[in-house]
C-alpha cells in the first residue's frame, strides 16, 4: 500500500516539460519586421487594408491549411483590440512577436501558453487596449495553438 501511495503522488507531481521555444531566422526577423508596421497601421488607422495584410502575414507560418482560419482570426481579433491606439515601435515588436510564436510554436507546454497568452493580454492592456478585446486576442491565441500544435500529450500530463 505503502508504494501504491508513493506512486500516486509521484505520478500527480508530474508536470508537462517545457517546449521548445523557437527563434526567427534571419529571413523570418526581416518578415516580422512588415508585420510590426502592419499592427502599426492598423493601429493608427492610416491604411485600411492593414487588417488583411497582418492575416495574410500571419496566415503563412501556419503550416497546416487546417490552422490558418485560426490565424486569420487572431490577426482579425487583434486588428480589432489595437485600432485607435498609440501603438509605439517597441510595443508593435513584442506584439508580433508574441502572434508569430502563436503561429510559429509547434511544442510548447500548457503552461508556456498560458505565459503567451497573459503576456499578450498584458501588453494590449498596457497599450491602451479594451480588457474585453485583450481577453478575446489571448483567448484566440489558444485556440491558434491547438490548432497548430505537433506536441503529443504524454500519459504522466492527464493527470
Amino acid at each position: 500500500m505503502f508504494l501504491g501511495a508513493v506512486a500516486l503522488v509521484s505520478i500527480s507531481a508530474c508536470r508537462q516539460a517545457d517546449g521548445p521555444v523557437p527563434t526567427p531566422s534571419a529571413e523570418t526577423q526581416e518578415e516580422l519586421v512588415d508585420v510590426a508596421r502592419d499592427l502599426q497601421y492598423v493601429a493608427s488607422g492610416s491604411d485600411p487594408e492593414a487588417p488583411k495584410y497582418l492575416a495574410a502575414d500571419l496566415r503563412k507560418y501556419a503550416r497546416r491549411e487546417s490552422a490558418r482560419p485560426a490565424a486569420e482570426e487572431l490577426a482579425q481579433r487583434t486588428s480589432t483590440a489595437i485600432a485607435g491606439v498609440n501603438l509605439g515601435e517597441q510595443d508593435a515588436e513584442r506584439l508580433t512577436h508574441n502572434l508569430w510564436l502563436s503561429v510559429a510554436a509547434r511544442e510548447i507546454s500548457e503552461r508556456q501558453i498560458e505565459g503567451l497568452q497573459s503576456d499578450t493580454q498584458a501588453l494590449l492592456l498596457s497599450i491602451g487596449a479594451t480588457q474585453d478585446r485583450a481577453e478575446q486576442v489571448a483567448a484566440q491565441v489558444g485556440e491558434v495553438q491547438r490548432a497548430v500544435s505537433d506536441r503529443p500529450r504524454r500519459w504522466y500530463e492527464l493527470f
